[in-house]
């Protein structure tokens, strides 16, 4: 899973850490790179999914099972909802492009968040020594895993439009993101 979890954080990196293909122009639009900035601010805490190691923990110890699943949706929850979040609340797109490389991020990660906030909700519900609920998120963990392999690169458009990857360059948010 872990090989999963840094091959999707290199879509997400690829797009906005990249060195532009051209030089940067002074005269981009301050609204675009504000934009790109909200953009990959957006994403900081997803990019945070690649880092998470799912930590060792005893089979049949419930509440060292229950610490790891408690830590990973602890990383995966605001990474997903922020994401989502911050995307669907950035406002005018510099380009259709842009639009389109957004709505097709917020697609993707949707129906994956919604996955991780329901798992997390019912972890969160479920009395400490739960067994089964350990289990059901662990379960749930591993279905998001897949989901997130299984899902087509939604940043390969990022990363092949110049005028984005200008943009990138020149929003400090983006630089924030590891490359």
């Amino acid at each position: 899973m872990r090989r999963s979890l840094i091959l999707f954080a290199a879509f997400l990196l690829a797009g906005c850490g990249a060195e532009p293909a051209a030089t940067p122009s002074s005269s981009a639009p301050v609204a675009g790179v504000s934009w790109m900035d909200g953009f990959c601010g957006s994403l900081l805490d997803f990019a945070k999914i690649g880092d998470f190691t799912m930590p060792e923990f005893e089979q049949n110890d419930v509440a060292s099972a229950r610490k790891v699943m408690d830590e990973a949706f602890g990383v995966f929850a605001p990474g997903f909802d922020n994401a989502v979040t911050g995307l669907g609340k950035l406002g005018q797109a510099p380009s259709a492009e842009a639009e389109a490389v957004r709505k097709s991020i917020v697609d993707a990660l949707t129906p994956i968040r919604d996955e991780v906030l329901a798992a997390k909700a019912a972890l969160d519900a479920a009395p400490k020594g739960d067994k089964k609920a350990v289990t059901d998120a662990a379960a749930s963990f591993r279905r998001i895993g897949s989901r997130m392999n299984d899902m087509p690169d939604p940043f390969q458009r990022l990363e092949s439009d110049v005028s984005l990857k200008t943009l990138a360059a020149q929003a400090p948010n983006c630089k924030k993101l590891p490359s």
